[in-house]
Formats: structure tokens, C-alpha cells, sequence
């Protein structure tokens, strides 16, 4: 039955029997057709993919970022005018480990991922071949502590240990944010899908679609990783070359490795004028925008974290100056983070150098002078009149600070401003704790600048500026002489020192001797007579009562007591202390130097400056950018003005009498004589009250005939002024002939 050519139901359709698929070769093309069709739709896709939509999968395939970095400018330099450096900025290299490089123990996903690093894809199954991968790391990651403590000459025991202080660190702020998550999600209200307002056709939809359309929610969120933990930390600080050198150039051995550069502040001299150099530190979150505020001009650049700003001194004063300007660098990376290119946007800026107005040498030599009088003295004498040898007495107790300020009374050039006690700069910059406390309690107060903020009277020094406005004032005829019996009035009050002690007067006295010989009664006499008020007005005139305008800043004012004021009752007795340099009259040793300049150069008040104009010229127009607690100084000051009102002949007669206090075998200052060339100047010696000593001032002007450096000495609570401060201002003098300032007399 099988075995016969037609089939049996193909007969029975020849028949008339029931109809069996009559066209199979049409339906078999109609399928062919349709999956041509299907395929011809996906071939035009596919060729309008490669060709028509192309461009828009190759660019986010080729997408890159852009972010901008900066480039570090080193900091201008101080040099002292003989070209010895104070401040300069140091490269600096720190070395950075990635954090899982250094976490105990390695993360287990970090260190399987970089273990298959290591092992080709169909390796990777491989569980025994993915161990040992495992151990190769492990031992990868050994080798490198080794090789780190190695470079940096640390133990390797002080690297884990900063590795430790790292972890730590970066674990706190972890469970920090982890807290702050899980807070949130146990305070976030849950979602309602409840449609009141909808029919139920609608919310069964919007069922349908929210199913078909949102992703399941995870049971729970994955492990919280942070910027920190992906990121280098720096674990070795002020690596030398030789060992970035070596880490540079095998970088294959030091995975995980960044070396990042910076510069140091360092202050090589040290102590070397602390006060005047001062100090750069990095600026704290809470000072950019105060400091931001003051940059006015676009080419000064904003400061960001990390750039550091002068805290004092001629670091801060010339803040403009000797700040560098970062670059800025244009960085192309690809959708892997890959550097593709890299643009110099600004080159980066150096500061400029600052030069000073004194040499180093004579710098060093006052204040090594000052630190030999803040010694114990081994002993004094009690009287600042030359009546007489006097019989040494037990040693009080040394000076508690001191200073030494020397212009040049023709322009007002610093030549020296010399302090003790003082501090290194250095301490600033890298903080020594031990030292640091050693140094923040000493009761000196080290860290006080006494040149510009030091405020206390002047005593006898100031007769000088009595005796113009005594001269001026017509009254006091300063040829005539004057009786002193010791005393104004009465034996008890207003004196002479060499009352106090021997109970006897100078005598006959004119204008010349008093001032030789400190004659408090004849400008006691002189201060009653012409009255308060030209005593203060010439005193302003000279300068006193405000500040010098020095290149420095937080420069104070002093204090001038006006009679006509409101700081309090004015008294008779207040004129006469006023006469002395005493009452609430209180200057700095800058100021002093300066009125004793005016009274050198015959009648000009200059300014002080410490930089000269040569040491760099601004680079921008902005004003100098200093923190709110100092005031601005103005640049462009007029470096010398004549005082208005003096009259021909005074200033000469005034030079007479402080020629005297030095020269004069009875003068007060005989101590400050020196052979080699002629001193004028005045001793003082002002009272503080509260059983405390008094201060001891030198100030004067040398040579005598043809004034060159107008100089202060003052010894906080040293004493006597003739016999503490005079020695020390003679050894100055002739540390002024060696270094040359001043030439000898002929």
C-alpha cells in the first residue's frame, strides 16, 4: 500500500474528497516574502545606524570632560640689602598612596579585581590561579610599604603608623555619612499610590504602568563607598628629590603612588628680624572670602584653599608683591577618566622679590647687642646725673625686651630695627609644639613687635622736643640762666634726679646744660610758664601721637595727652610731667627715631621705609591685600616734608645741647663717646610706677656735625638710661663705623 506511485490521498482528491493544500509552493513564497520584509527592516536600520546616526554614537562613545587645575607660583623672596636671604619659598614633594593601597585589611572586592588584573579572561575562572593572583597583590602591596619606608628614610613602623592615622580618618567620615543615610531613609515618608481622585479604570492603568515602567526596588542599597576611599592620601611629607626621581621613573613598581608638588615657606635666618620679615601661612577657610573681598583687580587672582597669605610683617605688608599667581591648566579626559590632552590656559607667576633697607650684618650685630643687655647685669649704678662715681649696687633684674631703630635722616631708610626677645619665623611655618609653648609663654613676650607696637614714655628724651617748643614759644629766653636748687617748690615733689640722691641742685643752668645735664626743674620751670599747649602742638608737629606711615603693618599711633581733650582732667602737675616725657605721654621707638632725624636734618619729618623702591615695582594696581585686623599702608608715601613753624636758629640750638649730653664731661650720655666721631643724643630714663624699673632710652644722631643715621636705644624696664642704655647705644655707634654707614671724623 505504500509502495505505490500516487498517494492515497491524493486519489481521493482527484475523487472529489475534501480539499488538501492544493498551492503549498504559493504559501511557501508568501512566507519567503514576509521574512524578507522583516529583514529588509532590519538591514535599513542597521545601514541608517552605521550611516545616518553614526555621528551620535561615536560622540558619546568619544565624549570627554573638561576641568580646569591649578598650576603652583612660587612666592617672592626677602633679602636683606646685601643680598642675604630671609624667606624663600622651597619645592616640596609629598608622596600620596590611594587609600586602597594602604587600608588593613585590603578591601576584598579591590583586591579581586586586582587580582584578575593580572590573569588573562579564561583564567579567571580558575579559582586556585585566582588565589594566587590574590597572594601576588598581597605581596605586591608588602613590597611597596618596604620600598616607600626605604625612599623616605622612615621606619616602616612610622609609615604604617601614618597609614593608621589615614584609615582612621577616612573610617570616621564614613560613618559619618553612613549615619546621616541612614537617618534619612528612616525618616523618609513612605510613597502612596493611592489616586482618590482617579476612577478605577484609571488607577488600574496607571498600575499596569507603573509595573510595566518602574524597576524593582533593591531590598537593600549596595555598600556606601566615598570620594575618600578612592582617592591618594598623602603619608610621607618633604620627600627629597632623589626619591621622586626614582619613584618617577619606575612607576610600575610604585603602584598606587602620586607624588604632588608644593612649595615651602622657609626662613633660613631664623631669628634674623623676625618681627619686621613676619610670616606666611596657609589661608583658613574663614579668611577667603574676607580676604576675597580685597582682591579688587581681576589680574590679582582670587585666593582658594591652600594658597597661603602674609600673617605679619613685611610678608603681609607687601602681600601683593611677593604673592605668585597660580597658572591655570585646561584638563581633557576621556569617558574612562584617561588624560587626553592638556592646555596651559595662564602660566603660572612668580612673586616678585622684596629687597630691605638694612644690610644683615649690622642687623645681627644689634641684635646680638640687645641680647647681651637683656642679660642679668652683674651691676648698676643708681644715679643718672655724673655727679661722681657711684657705688655699684646688687644687679636688678635684666631688661625685659629692648630694641634698636636707626634711619637714615635724609630719606627716613630703615638702616636697622633690631628687637629681643624674638622668635624664629620658622616656628610659624612648621609648628613645634615644645618649642611652640616654650615660646607663647615665655613672660618676654618674644613674639611682641616692640619696634612699631611697643607704647611707653619717653622720659628725658623728649626735652629736646621741650626745649624747640620752649625756643618757639618766645618766653624762655634759652641764653639766661636758670637757678636750680634741686627742686620747683617744694623739697618732696617735681625734682631733679641728682636731688633724690645727693640733695643738692644743678646750679646756674641755661638751655645747653639742662639738657647736658637732664635738668628736670629748669623745663619744669620753662613747662609752667609757656603753658601746655605749644608743648603739645609741637610735639604733633614732630609726629608723636600717630603713626610714622612705616611700610609695616599694625604700626601704632601712641598717645599724645591733649590739653584741651577729653580723656580726662588736665592738671598743673600734668603740664610739668608732660615737659619730661612723662604723664600719659607714650611713643614707639620708631617715632623717636624719626623726631630725632627731624631735628638732624633740620626740620624735615620723613618716612620710614623698609623696602627699597628698587626691590620690585607692583604688578598690579590694586591696593595691598592685608587682613582686617591691620590697616592699610599707602604706597607712594612722601618720603620727607618740613615741619611748618620753625624758625631760623632753633634746631641749631637744640644740636648744641644734645652735642653736649655726650661730649660733656658732665653730660648724662658720656657713656655713648666714642673717639672715632662725634654723638649727639639724650638719655632718659622713664618712670613706670608700680615698683617696676624704669625704662632706659638713648637717642641720637651721629656724626654730630654732619648727621647721617638718626638711632634710638631702649631698654624695657632696664633702668638708667645713661648707664644701661648709653653703653649699648656706644657699642651700636661703633657697629655703625665697621659696617661703613658712618664714616669716622677727620
Amino acid at each position: 500500500m505504500r509502495n505505490r506511485p500516487f498517494h492515497e490521498l491524493t486519489r481521493r482528491q482527484r475523487e472529489g474528497g475534501p480539499f488538501i493544500d492544493q498551492a503549498p509552493q504559493a504559501r511557501l513564497w508568501g512566507l519567503i516574502s514576509l521574512f524578507l520584509a522583516f529583514a529588509a527592516v532590519i538591514i535599513w536600520r542597521l545601514y541608517d545606524i552605521q550611516s545616518a546616526d553614526a555621528p551620535q554614537y561615536i560622540a558619546a562613545w568619544e565624549q570627554t570632560s573638561e576641568s580646569l587645575e591649578s598650576l603652583p607660583a612660587r612666592d617672592g623672596r626677602i633679602l636683606t640689602s646685601d643680598g642675604r636671604v630671609l624667606a624663600f619659598d622651597r619645592p616640596r614633594f609629598d608622596l600620596a598612596l590611594h587609600y586602597r593601597w594602604l587600608e588593613e585589611p585590603p578591601q576584598t572586592e579591590w583586591l579581586d579585581s586586582q587580582a584578575r588584573l593580572l590573569l588573562k579572561p579564561i583564567e579567571r575562572r580558575d579559582q586556585h590561579r585566582l588565589a594566587k593572583a590574590r597572594e601576588t597583590i598581597l605581596h605586591r602591596r608588602e613590597t611597596l610599604h618596604v620600598a616607600i619606608a626605604q625612599l623616605a628614610g622612615v621606619p616602616l613602623s612610622t609609615l604604617r603608623e601614618n597609614f593608621r592615622e589615614v584609615q582612621a580618618r577616612v573610617e570616621r567620615i564614613h560613618a559619618n555619612v553612613e549615619g546621616r543615610l541612614a537617618k534619612r531613609e528612616a525618616t523618609a515618608a513612605p510613597e502612596s499610590h493611592a489616586e482618590p481622585d482617579t476612577d478605577w479604570a484609571e488607577q488600574a492603568w496607571n498600575r499596569l504602568a507603573n509595573a510595566l515602567t518602574t524597576p524593582p526596588k533593591r531590598p537593600h542599597r549596595g555598600p556606601l563607598v566615598i570620594t575618600e576611599q578612592l582617592e591618594p592620601h598623602v603619608v610621607v611629607t618633604d620627600l627629597s628629590l632623589s626619591a621622586v626621581t626614582t619613584i618617577e621613573a619606575s612607576p610600575a613598581r610604585f603602584p598606587g603612588v602620586e607624588i604632588q608638588r608644593s612649595s615651602h615657606r622657609v626662613y633660613p635666618a631664623g631669628t634674623l628680624a623676625a618681627h619686621i620679615v613676619g610670616a606666611r601661612t596657609e589661608v583658613s577657610g574663614e579668611e577667603l572670602s574676607q580676604l576675597n573681598e580685597l582682591v579688587t583687580n581681576t589680574d590679582f587672582l582670587e585666593y582658594a584653599a591652600g594658597d597661603r597669605v602674609g600673617r605679619n610683617g613685611i610678608e603681609q605688608a607687601y602681600e601683593d608683591r611677593l604673592r605668585g599667581r597660580r597658572g591655570i591648566r585646561r584638563v581633557v579626559r576621556d569617558r574612562r577618566g584617561q588624560i587626553v590632552r592638556t592646555d596651559v590656559l595662564r602660566q603660572p607667576d612668580d612673586g616678585q622679590d622684596v629687597v630691605l633697607s638694612f644690610a644683615s650684618g649690622l642687623q645681627e650685630r644689634a641684635e646680638a647687642l640687645l641680647d647681651a643687655a637683656l642679660l642679668p647685669p652683674q651691676a648698676t649704678e643708681t644715679d643718672d646725673e655724673p655727679t661722681g662715681d657711684a657705688d655699684p649696687t646688687p644687679a636688678a633684674a635684666p631688661p625685659q625686651g629692648g630694641c634698636i631703630v636707626a634711619i637714615d635722616v635724609r630719606d627716613g631708610r630703615v638702616i636697622t630695627a633690631a628687637a629681643a626677645p624674638r622668635f624664629d619665623a620658622n616656628l610659624i611655618v612648621d609648628h613645634d609644639p615644645d618649642a611652640w609653648n616654650t615660646t607663647i609663654s615665655d613672660a618676654r613676650q618674644p613674639f611682641f613687635p616692640r619696634v612699631t607696637q611697643m607704647t611707653i614714655p619717653p622720659g628725658s628724651v623728649f626735652k629736646a622736643l621741650t626745649a624747640i617748643a620752649m625756643i618757639e614759644s618766645g618766653l624762655i629766653d634759652p641764653d639766661a640762666p636758670f637757678a636750680c636748687q634741686g627742686y620747683l617748690d617744694e623739697p618732696d615733689r617735681n625734682r631733679c634726679l641728682v636731688y633724690r640722691h645727693y640733695g643738692v641742685g644743678h646750679g646756674d643752668v641755661k638751655l645747653g646744660d639742662a639738657l647736658c645735664r637732664s635738668c628736670n626743674v629748669y623745663f619744669f620751670d620753662a613747662a609752667r610758664r609757656m603753658g601746655p599747649e605749644a608743648i603739645h602742638d609741637w610735639a604733633a608737629k614732630f609726629g608723636l601721637g600717630r603713626p610714622t606711615e612705616v611700610d609695616l603693618p599694625g604700626e601704632r599711633g601712641g598717645q599724645l595727652p591733649d590739653p584741651h581733650g577729653t580723656s580726662g582732667p588736665w592738671y598743673p602737675g600734668t603740664t610739668l610731667q608732660l615737659a619730661i616725657g612723662q604723664a600719659s605721654l607714650a611713643v614707639t621707638p620708631l617715632q623717636v627715631a624719626r623726631m630725632m632725624a627731624a631735628v638732624a636734618n633740620d626740620g624735615y619729618l620723613v618716612t620710614p621705609t623698609l623696602v627699597r623702591p628698587e626691590g620690585g615695582a607692583d604688578r598690579s594696581s590694586s591696593r595691598p591685600v592685608q587682613l582686617a585686623a591691620y590697616e592699610d599702608r599707602p604706597r607712594g608715601r612722601v618720603v620727607r616734608r618740613r615741619i611748618a613753624g620753625l624758625s631760623a636758629g632753633t634746631l641749631a640750638r637744640v644740636r648744641a645741647g644734645l652735642r653736649m649730653v655726650v661730649e660733656d664731661e658732665h653730660g648724662t650720655g658720656k657713656r655713648v663717646r666714642t673717639d672715632r666721631v662725634s654723638v649727639a643724643g639724650k638719655t632718659g630714663t622713664a618712670e613706670v610706677g608700680g615698683g617696676k624699673p624704669d625704662h632706659a632710652w638713648f637717642a641720637g644722631y651721629v656724626p654730630a656735625g654732619e648727621p647721617r643715621v638718626a638711632f634710638v636705644v631702649v631698654l624695657e624696664h632696664g633702668g638708667s638710661g645713661g648707664r644701661v642704655a648709653g653703653p649699648v647705644a656706644h657699642d651700636f655707634v661703633e657697629a655703625l663705623l665697621d659696617a661703613g654707614i658712618v664714616r669716622p671724623d677727620r
